[in-house]
């Protein structure tokens, strides 16, 4: 059984009048393709450039979403709990869990191996040509982390909806209790090292001019005061970005505009010309940043996957207070 939410916009809201006779039908919104010639497929790219995004591909807005969301190469991803998804989802959506793609190493719990990428992708119909278009309702938190999983793993073609579902569901647009009939596929992971950081390999650019460390914690975490590991504090040299001011505030966060975030990360001396390694407790808010410095345009960057959480753990470490 679906839910219908959607207001098709435009539909019906304009009369066409015609001189000297009666009002001509109105035509549906979304016509088929003419003649033989079939529906030019559109790429997974936001309604507006507008934006500044140096990336805007990796960004789609609800609207592009609704107009796009039956095309055959399209893989809509619902990163919500399972009952809300059960309750009701974007028409053709998944339901994926992002645990399912992490993978627990000793105390830490981190990306999962190729293997098993592989084999969650897959059976979610997840190919290496497929176009993917996240969504959560949490900011974009969780669709952040699995960008940057796909990212990592060679998946060139996924994008996050901005507004993730709230957005969507404020707008009415149309939602669906059915699953969709999902024919597995095959996914090849191609890991690229460029893409991760481990404790050793921050530990060794300590210092390092090139490379910038960003902490994407809230300021308490990054002081010290708020202490959530073995041990309280920041990265030496890092820089305190918290990666919740890279959105809008309300109810339908949307990411800020490129000039905002910009703004944002220069004051704060992440430089788009270093290299940058983002981290904050368990390597999820750090995926989201990694997601808006991509957006940005930023060609460095990794996601210290580990972050705090390990770092903490290892009394050989140093660490700073800002508190």
């Amino acid at each position: 059984m679906e839910i219908r939410k959607m207001h098709r916009l435009g539909a019906g809201l304009a009369a066409l009048t015609l001189i000297g006779a009666a009002c001509a039908p109105q035509a549906p919104v979304q016509q088929p393709a003419a003649g033989n010639q079939p529906a030019q497929q559109a790429p997974v790219q936001p309604a507006a450039v507008a934006s500044g995004y140096a990336r805007p591909e990796l960004l789609v807005e609800t609207d592009w979403l609704a107009k796009n969301m039956n095309d055959a190469s399209l893989r809509i991803v619902d990163l919500r709990a399972a009952d809300k998804y059960q309750a009701g989802h974007i028409p053709g959506a998944v339901n994926l869990n992002q645990n399912d793609l992490d993978q627990k190493y000793g105390e830490v719990q981190n990306v999962a191996g190729p293997d098993k990428v592989a084999k969650v992708l897959g059976d979610l119909g997840v190919g290496n040509d497929s176009k993917v278009v996240l969504y959560d309702d949490n900011k974009t938190l969780i669709a952040g982390r699995v960008f940057w999983v796909l990212d990592y793993h060679g998946h060139t073609k996924t994008a996050i909806l901005n507004g993730g579902y709230p957005k969507w569901e404020a707008e009415s647009r149309e939602a669906t209790r059915q699953a969709p009939r999902v024919q597995p596929v095959t996914f090849k992971p191609t890991p690229d090292a460029n893409k991760i950081a481990d404790a050793a390999y921050v530990k060794a650019n300590l210092g390092n001019t090139a490379v910038s460390l960003c902490d994407v914690r809230t300021p308490e975490e990054y002081a010290g005061t708020d202490v959530r590991a073995a041990r309280g504090g920041n990265i030496p040299g890092s820089k305190n970005v918290n990666w919740e001011t890279n959105l809008t505030s309300g109810n339908t966060a949307v990411m800020k505009l490129a000039e905002q975030l910009k703004e944002l990360y220069t004051a704060a001396g992440v430089k788009p010309e270093n290299e940058i390694v983002t981290y904050c407790q368990t390597g999820v808010r750090a995926a989201q940043a990694y997601f808006t410095l991509r957006l940005l345009g930023y060609q460095k960057v990794r996601n210290y996957d580990g972050s705090w959480h390990d770092w903490a753990a290892d009394a050989s470490l140093p660490i700073e207070k800002k508190g």
